[in-house]
């Protein structure tokens, strides 16, 4: 566990064998540990041993804390709580239901993922209903001495929440803050469809600013340590982005080009940021560019929809 303030770290998940990809945050409190996006079910022997090398296991874990449902943050949980059946689950009210019942989640997972699913996420099992809270917004939530703050988030999906250990003041915001690599400067909005909202975005990041952080921890991937201006990059990164796929569109023409050419300025961009090819091997096959241009290409045609009603 790589420590970063008093009572707070994070692991490394090495998902599929790659480091700097998937971080979940533990947290230390009276009550038990904390473990804040348990990340996919292929990853939970990387994170029993890494709790193991600090003489923890899942029974020290009292809780897990989900930012969004999304199968790299929170695909593992079934399986942990039905490792250990005393872990109390915190999740937005949208994604409730489907801890509970993930097969509508799964059917989604399946047309963007096809027959690679298992082999990149595992068995996703249910949730115990017993063992699910729903989180509310400006909610604190106190586990003995130690309280985090509850915003809901959304933008990179309906249903994403962040949270402020009011302790340290490290807020751990999920995708909401974008990718950025531990070591590079590099940020990296992940846009996936289905339900991209760039206003509902916008606002959240001001949020988070308001929150006055003093770290910032990425599921993707570890601290950052610059809040304000981090908060700032990503909020203009978004909007080149989208207005990118907007005036794409705008211009019509194959929509398949489209991506293409979206995908090789992102990484044109990158490239410009960072020259370390591992790194950008890593943007790239996580961050996916070409599925980040089907999101917003969805939310723009969306809007134009919504314009003519």
């Amino acid at each position: 566990m790589i420590p970063l303030a008093e009572g707070i770290y994070y692991i490394d998940l090495h998902y599929l064998g790659t480091d700097r990809l998937i971080a979940c945050a533990v947290v230390e409190t009276p009550q038990g540990l904390l473990l804040v996006d348990p990340g996919p079910t292929v990853t939970v022997p990387q994170l029993k041993a890494a709790l193991h090398q600090a003489g923890l296991s899942l029974a020290d874990v009292h809780a897990l804390l989900l930012t969004h449902i999304h199968l790299d943050h929170a695909g593992a949980t079934g399986a942990i709580v039905a490792e250990a059946p005393h872990i109390q689950v915190y999740v937005h009210p949208i994604g409730a239901p489907h801890m509970v019942d993930p097969n509508r989640l799964l059917d989604s997972a399946r047309r963007l993922y096809g027959e690679l699913m298992n082999a990149l996420w595992g068995t996703v099992l249910p949730v115990p209903p017993s063992q699910v809270n729903t989180l509310k917004d400006g909610a604190k939530l106190c586990f003995g001495g130690r309280t985090l703050e509850v915003a809901y988030t959304p933008g990179h999906a309906s249903h994403h929440v962040s949270f402020l250990d009011t302790q340290t003041g490290i807020a751990f915001v999920g995708d909401t803050a974008g990718m950025q690599l531990t070591g590079t400067r590099c940020l990296l909005p992940v846009t996936p469809p289905p339900d991209i909202q760039l206003e509902a975005w916008q606002e959240s990041l001001r949020r988070l600013a308001q929150w006055q952080p003093k770290q910032l921890l990425l599921t993707h991937f570890g601290p950052s340590e610059m809040p304000t201006v981090h908060l700032r990059e990503m909020a203009q990164r978004l909007r080149e982005m989208a207005e990118a796929v907007r005036a794409a569109l705008e211009a019509g023409g194959d929509e398949a080009q489209q991506a293409e050419a979206f995908h090789a300025q992102v990484m044109a961009a990158l490239r410009a940021c960072v020259q370390d090819e591992a790194l950008l091997t890593r943007y790239e096959g996580f961050g996916q560019p070409r599925v980040s241009w089907q999101g917003l290409a969805r939310y723009w045609r969306r809007k134009l929809q919504t314009s003519k009603t």
